[in-house]
């Protein structure tokens, strides 16, 4: 596994730094993100997902499957049941932006069949289980439909609130834009996943259905969520001065996720908050895979470059 903490370009042609770069200017970073982080964050995010789908395809081949379903990688988040909730009014959003969507006049049935993909026109596509259905088979005690608020997702549009404060019509536009970024390629007809299966799977060497890849889609942008994320945490601790516990809150960008209350702290304007560098991406990354308990826990230091399977979104 190529190390989080150096920057290995894969050469491959297919990437998503123009998407990755509009994602962290939405969830908070500068409008002109740092190339090297997005080159960083994009590494990260890529060898998230292929580990994932290793671990998903092995899955696989225990249940006697030929392809990589959506089953396959909801059970490998059974255990947080807050991203479950998450993925599950993703899904709610996703299918009210697909019905909305109409398909051109003048549009043929043979066309329309020949933009689809084999999954849309298999018969069989009415049978599988969609995201929820599998979440609920997962939940063993229906802890998904008791959380009733999302704070992640509050927090965030706090974050984006207070950054929207002082702009223009047409700074506002081009945030909006970057809000939108996703991972996802979509079309007026179908769910355009092409590029991400590229991305992830550039040999084929896994088959991969396309419910999966929208899971793929959803871990991939909260991954990049959770990056940002950590580094402002990472600024708002990095301003704490001793003897004095309100140090932080001082002049911040960001907000405390531990209280609701802090969320004012969050400078208004997002001009003067600077581009996230490689090295706060770094330290994100460190402080997440190094163990904090354990009899050395402190000292410790893994010989091999290999970093613990582990998933910034569980």
């Amino acid at each position: 596994m190529v190390s989080y903490f150096t920057i290995d370009a894969t050469g491959e042609g297919t990437n998503f730094q123009k998407e990755i770069s509009n994602m962290m200017h939405g969830f908070g970073d500068n409008p002109n993100p740092n190339a090297a982080t997005v080159v960083l964050v994009e590494n990260v995010v890529l060898q998230q997902l292929r580990t994932m789908l290793q671990e998903a395809w092995a899955l696989c081949n225990a249940r006697g499957g030929k392809a990589i379903s959506n089953y396959d990688i909801i059970y490998l988040m059974r255990k947080n049941v807050i991203k479950l909730k998450r993925l599950h009014d993703y899904q709610i959003k996703l299918d009210t932006l697909d019905k909305g969507r109409q398909v051109p006049s003048g549009t043929t049935a043979e066309t329309l069949n020949s933009l689809m993909l084999e999954d849309d026109i298999d018969p069989q596509n009415r049978k599988r289980r969609t995201h929820i259905d599998i979440i609920k088979e997962v939940d063993e005690f229906d802890e998904v439909s008791q959380i009733k608020f999302d704070t992640i997702d509050y927090l965030r549009k706090v974050r984006a609130a207070k950054l929207t404060e002082s702009m223009s019509f047409e700074k506002y536009e081009a945030y909006h834009k970057a809000r939108c970024s996703s991972f996802r390629s979509g079309n007026q007809l179908v769910k355009g996943y092409a590029k991400l299966e590229r991305w992830i799977n550039p040999n084929k060497e896994l088959k991969i259905t396309m419910f999966a890849l929208e899971v793929l889609c959803f871990i991939a942008y909260e991954t990049v969520a959770e990056i940002v994320d950590a580094v402002f945490l990472i600024r708002q601790d990095a301003k704490k001065k001793n003897g004095d516990p309100f140090s932080k809150y001082e002049g911040g960008h960001f907000c405390n996720p531990l209280s609701l209350n802090n969320a004012v702290y969050i400078k208004s304007g997002y001009e003067g908050v600077p581009a996230i560098t490689v090295a706060e991406v770094r330290e994100a990354l460190r402080r997440y895979f190094s163990p904090s308990t354990g009899m050395n826990g402190l000292f410790y230091r893994n010989m091999s470059l290999d970093l613990p399977t582990r998933y910034l979104i569980l």
